[in-house]
């Protein structure tokens, strides 16, 4: 009789204990879950946030069919024309419109180079044939120091044109033109080709289909052919300025930018 009793009784402290070691264990699965959950939806976030970046996901663009003056106002950009400071919330990039020029004051650490993304750019989005031209007043003095134009395509694939100061394969003051195509970085003309001790210049960049020609010139000169580049960009992409600083702080100065049907 003893025995048996006590059978009973190891028998109703196991199933005891099953049934709290059910009940511990049953908030678990669900606890997990949502937090599994709130962490592909994290990722999910991060990984929509990475798909967007400055300059991209621009799919209709303005033809250029006539002449456009772009003139610089106090009261803002030109409608369509979107001013871009990657990282102007700890190393802001200061301009002014006040005068009727772009005036830039760029600090250092602003570059578009290997994973860089810190240059400041004012792009327009644009579909077709089109020439874009500006002129820019810079003395650039030290490794890297340039402004200019750029097209660009995504953060791996961009053209620039720029008045500088170093830079891949470069030397001193001069017309650079480089290119970017996926992990590939070339600089298509440098400064030992177009050297230039002239703070005032014109640039302009031409596309017709797919291919892209450069020129330079000193305000009231002929325009020089810098380079051509044929491109494998989509019939829409981003046109604008851009300026990079390496080095000390320096200012840059653009009077216009001028938009039109290229010449043929």
């Amino acid at each position: 009789m003893k025995k048996a009793i006590c059978l009973v009784v190891v028998s109703l402290l196991f199933t005891g204990c099953q049934s709290q070691n059910r009940t511990d264990n049953k908030p678990a699965n669900p606890a997990n879950r949502a937090e599994n959950t709130s962490t592909n939806t994290a990722n999910h976030s991060n990984s929509a946030a990475n798909k967007t970046s400055a300059g991209q996901n621009q799919t209709t663009g303005e033809k250029i069919e006539k002449p456009l003056d772009i003139s610089f106002e106090p009261g803002g950009f030109p409608d369509d024309w979107r001013w871009l400071d990657a990282d102007s919330k700890y190393n802001p990039t200061k301009y002014d419109l006040k005068s009727g020029v772009l005036q830039i004051v760029v600090p250092t650490g602003k570059d578009l180079f290997g994973e860089a993304r810190t240059a400041p750019q004012l792009l327009k989005t644009i579909a077709g044939d089109f020439e874009i031209e500006t002129k820019v007043k810079l003395d650039p003095q030290d490794t890297y120091q340039g402004a200019g134009l750029l097209v660009f395509r995504n953060d791996n694939n961009y053209l620039r044109l720029e008045r500088g100061f170093g830079g891949v394969g470069g030397g001193e003051n001069g017309i650079r033109l480089d290119v970017r195509e996926d992990e590939s970085y070339e600089p298509l003309a440098t400064q030992e080709k177009f050297p230039t001790t002239a703070t005032v210049v014109e640039l302009k960049l031409r596309r017709i289909g797919k291919e892209f020609t450069a020129f330079w010139r000193e305000p009231g000169g002929a325009w020089k052919e810098v380079g051509n580049y044929a491109s494998s960009y989509p019939e829409t992409v981003q046109v604008g300025l851009i300026v990079c600083n390496t080095a000390q702080e320096i200012p840059v100065e653009f009077a216009y930018i001028k938009l039109a049907p290229p010449a043929k």
